[in-house]
């Protein structure tokens, strides 16, 4: 049984999503689904002061 991150339920009983940084072959994270990361990522100010557009010429 692996547990959510984020709620601690069994994944496995859902459609989990696991996340991993650099390798994806080691997740470290899993969440019942994209609605348990996207709930975590608001409540830990995940994606606060971060880049969302890509701008090729640096400006």
């Amino acid at each position: 049984m692996t547990d959510c991150t984020y709620c601690g339920c069994d994944v496995t009983r859902h459609d989990p999503v696991y996340v991993a940084e650099g390798d994806p072959e080691a997740a470290t994270d899993a969440y019942c689904n994209y609605g348990c990361l996207a709930a975590h990522v608001e409540e830990a100010g995940l994606a606060v002061d971060t880049a969302c557009r890509f701008d090729p010429d640096g400006a």
